[in-house]
């Protein structure tokens, strides 16, 4: 692979052109994480002068910044370094410094942040079968968590992030697995989220689930003794009452495992009765509307017929009046 190429889960590693990158110092490898982390804007130097030396004055951290810039353009052959040639990864200007987009870079953590994004609303039981293998490749990627050996704070909150999309990424790959049926896969996921993180319920319950679809009632009830264990002693709780009755349904062998097409099938009939009452209603709504204008037409037929009568009423005793009173005088 031509190019940069920068691997930032686990432990550091950058090439260029297919070649380790290993004498950069260590300010200037922070500065090569820090933009490519942040890479979607520019960032004032006065700004990377402070992220990179907190405790120096504001010209001696400025100062340190230009050479460091220097060493790393240097170091990877940059135009504007020690040799010129291509398009530079690194644009910078008096006031402010970014990663070129349009430069031909890769970074892990940007393919696997793409990939994420692609099937962020997508949820697990929907996805194609392409999308989950986009979304296992992407996964395959965190090799570990970010830069796992540095606790700067700006690296400490882009870990927690990652590993946070990692664990929801993982999710809907245990979930896609469980609706087609692939329970070993599926419990591979499971036990790759309980590393990070051992007392997510939801996972524990989604694994007694996948290991009794499998036919194995045993670890599938072990699986609950293990959820009991890591709730205790992270946070001293019992598992919730949709985790016991599931614990139930698996002891008396009650627990029904649809298969793929009688998941979508089931949404689908979902779907479909769901549209059968809204249309049971919309009819029933309109006939009340019916009887409605029909009644409101009735009394006002009723009321005008009245009106009508009453105005005949009047006018004939007015008629009779002008008469009897002629005929008297």
């Amino acid at each position: 692979m031509n190019g940069l190429q920068v691997r930032l889960f686990g432990k550091v590693a950058v090439q260029r052109d297919g070649r380790p990158v290993s004498v950069l110092s260590t300010k200037a490898l922070e500065l090569l994480c820090y933009l490519l982390l942040f890479r979607d804007r520019a960032h004032a130097r006065e700004v990377l002068s402070d992220v990179l030396w907190p405790g120096a004055s504001e010209p001696l951290s400025r100062k340190y910044l230009r050479q460091t810039l220097w060493q790393l353009r240097t170091t990877l052959n940059e135009p504007g370094g020690g040799r010129a040639g291509g398009e530079s990864v690194l644009a910078a200007s008096l006031g402010w410094v970014r990663i070129n987009p349009d430069a031909g870079w890769w970074l892990d953590v940007d393919a696997f942040e793409r990939a994420y994004r692609a099937c962020r609303d997508i949820g697990g039981e929907d996805l194609t079968d392409r999308q989950a293998q986009a979304l296992d490749e992407a996964a395959v990627l965190y090799q570990g968590d970010l830069i796992e050996s540095w606790y700067q704070d700006w690296c400490i909150y882009e870990r927690d992030r990652l590993q946070l999309l990692y664990l929801a990424m993982l999710e809907k790959l245990m979930e896609y697995c469980e609706a087609n049926r692939l329970f070993a896969k599926g419990v591979a996921y499971g036990h790759s989220i309980l590393r990070h993180d051992p007392a997510r319920e939801a996972t524990h319950r989604r694994l007694m689930r996948l290991y009794y679809g499998a036919g194995d009632r045993g670890n599938a009830l072990r699986q609950y003794d293990r959820c009991v264990a890591a709730l205790a002693k992270q946070f001293d709780l019992r598992p919730s009452q949709e985790t016991v009755a599931l614990h139930q349904h698996l002891r008396g062998g009650r627990l029904e495992m649809p298969s793929g097409r009688q998941v979508a099938g089931q949404r689908v009939g979902a779907d479909l009765r769901a549209t059968a009452e809204l249309l049971l209603d919309l009819h029933s709504r309109m006939d009340e509307l019916r009887d409605g204008l029909y009644t409101l037409q009735k009394q006002v037929s009723e009321l005008t017929a009245l009106s009508r009568l009453a105005q005949h009423g009047t006018d004939g005793r007015g008629d009779g009046r002008g008469d009897g009173r002629g005929d008297g005088r």
